[in-house]
């Protein structure tokens, strides 16, 4: 996970944790699997680039 995934999480996450209204808790918790999953994304994103450059079959 990037550095800015990590600290969007921890900030939506500190948020969520300090609301009173269900609303906007279920809100923050949501968005919290939205950064989640967008970080695994990326992740798998970038292995491939790394497997389709070193993939000597394909130059």
């Amino acid at each position: 996970m990037s550095e800015t995934g990590q600290w969007l999480s921890k900030t939506v996450n500190d948020l969520s944790t300090k609301q009173t209204q269900y609303e906007n808790r279920a809100f923050l918790v949501a968005m919290k699997k939205v950064i989640e999953e967008q970080n695994q994304r990326q992740a798998q994103l970038e292995g491939e680039v790394d497997g389709r450059l070193w993939n000597h079959e394909q130059w």
